[in-house]
């Protein structure tokens, strides 16, 4: 009883009894610090304002020029994310797009068989509208393309608010999937058409009156390309940042003419603290053959406008 009397009237006994505050290097090691591991997840959407190209489906070629609405009202389904992870510098990134459109309008240009070489020497087969520019053709389509690499992070970690002037390049290199799957179909009708046909020892054309013209030919390729890219963004102020992404893939690796690129410049600003809208002018190639006879062949180019909302974690 005593004691406890005695510590309720000397101040300098109850300080005493407190426990010790820990010291500036022991608070510091208490804090956790900040994790190696981060990662962002995109949802977006690319919408091309024009998509031209050709398309060639077994020896058939058709070429197309469509602007968005054109693309927009046979589209049967889309689906595209980006995403990265890292820990501390080195990370993977991902990039899947898939497209389904039934229906794009075309114009066959010449309708031929490819050149046959046999035992009495080469042939062709030529299908040519007599006044008339074109055949009418309808060109349903899936487009996947999946990307998969390793990557690299100069600067700093990627955030949706940061210091201005706060900047980050990430280059990459890994693989790209590019499956194409198109039918194609065609009808013509009209007063004429001109058959000619060419061998070693025999030339000739013949008009074929009244003739009704319906074909459906299709073709599915996949493609495995060797892929090389970069992305960069600089913050203009605390949400606001400006970014850009550039790849290539192919490389002539299958042959010349399986390649792909794509080029991209926006600018993001953060909504909260952890999120970010994006906007951005996009082109996108790809291209590829068979290099058979017949041909199998595509060159698409596409145009736009893409926007997204990307999270970070």
């Amino acid at each position: 009883m005593g004691g406890l009397l005695g510590l309720a009237i000397d101040p300098t006994a109850a300080r005493a009894a407190e426990p010790a505050e820990p010291a500036p290097a022991e608070a510091s090691s208490m804090e956790a610090s900040p994790s190696p591991w981060a990662a962002t997840v995109e949802l977006y959407g690319f919408a091309p304002l024009r998509t031209f190209g050709s398309t060639t489906v077994r020896g058939f070629n058709t070429d197309f020029d469509l602007d968005l609405g054109q693309v927009l009202r046979p589209l049967t389904g889309a689906a595209t994310i980006r995403g990265s992870v890292e820990h501390g510098r080195l990370g993977l990134l991902t990039d899947i797009s898939y497209v389904s459109v039934a229906g794009q309008e075309g114009k066959l240009q010449e309708i031929r068989t490819r050149s046959i070489e046999g035992p009495l020497g080469k042939r062709s087969l030529t299908l040519t509208p007599d006044g008339q520019g074109s055949v009418d053709a309808g060109i349903a389509n899936i487009q996947g393309i999946y990307d998969l690499a390793l990557r690299y992070r100069f600067g700093d970690r990627e955030a949706a608010v940061a210091r201005p002037g706060s900047f980050t390049l990430i280059p990459y290199a890994g693989m790209r999937v590019v499956n194409m799957q198109y039918d194609l179909a065609l009808q013509a009708q009209g007063p004429g058409r001109t058959l000619t046909f060419r061998g070693p020892n025999l030339e000739g054309s013949r008009t074929l009156q009244g003739l009704n013209l319906r074909g459906q030919h299709s073709f599915d390729s996949t493609v495995v390309q060797p892929l090389l890219g970069t992305q960069a963004m600089v913050f203009l102020s605390p949400r606001l940042r400006l970014f850009a992404r550039a790849d290539i893939g192919g490389f002539g690796l299958n042959n010349a003419d399986d390649y792909s690129w794509n080029a991209q410049a926006g600018l993001g600003y953060a909504i909260g603290n952890s999120a970010q809208l994006n906007l951005s002018w996009r082109y996108l190639h790809l291209g590829g053959t068979n290099g058979a006879n017949p041909e199998n062949a595509f060159n698409v180019n596409e145009n736009g406008i893409e926007a997204g909302v990307k999270f970070f974690f």
